[in-house]
């Protein structure tokens, strides 16, 4: 395959679960991957780079502090000299409890929101900059169908997906 030699992925969220996927995905086409999450990505970038034999590296990164996100950047670029693709994929989900709109604090509902809106906002807002100095650049949202079908008890999630629809 090969198709991404060359080029250089960032995913976010990419230590387990779905961001592991995407991550694993991109390096089986020969993409080299910075992973960022605030779960460990060592074990991940690890595996993937002995697995592809492309460069992966990973980094702790909070999508919802902007700080966080130019530090994670600035080290991306820094080890892997440019970014081609971004995947927004980090996001509160897993961690929910079910529970009607009525119950949902305040709080929770900005941590939502936070990480799954502002989150996708501010990794575009520090890698799109270098993608457009190239001329060249991938931003890939990942959304839900929830957003179009909803799902009970799980308002937040929902709102934050339709968000990440209005984003892209």
């Amino acid at each position: 395959m090969g198709t991404l030699r060359g080029k250089t992925a960032i995913v976010t969220g990419g230590a387990k679960s779905l961001g592991k996927a995407f991550a694993q995905a991109l390096a089986g086409e020969g993409a080299a991957v910075a992973i960022g999450d605030v779960a460990d990505g060592a074990p991940t970038a690890a595996e993937i780079a002995d697995r592809h034999g492309v460069v992966c590296t990973a980094a702790t990164l909070d999508v919802a502090d902007e700080a966080s996100v130019a530090d994670f950047v600035k080290a991306a670029l820094t080890a892997h000299g440019h970014v081609d693709i971004l995947v927004n994929n980090a996001a509160l989900f897993a961690s929910l409890e079910l529970k009607p709109y009525d119950r949902i604090e305040v709080g929770e509902w900005d941590r939502v929101m936070a990480v799954n809106v502002r989150g996708a906002f501010l990794m575009a807002k520090h890698v799109a900059p270098q993608m457009q100095a190239r001329g060249s650049g991938r931003i890939i949202n990942v959304g839900s169908g929830t957003a179009y079908k909803g799902m009970p008890n799980l308002l937040a999630y929902i709102t934050s997906k339709a968000a990440i629809l209005g984003l892209t």
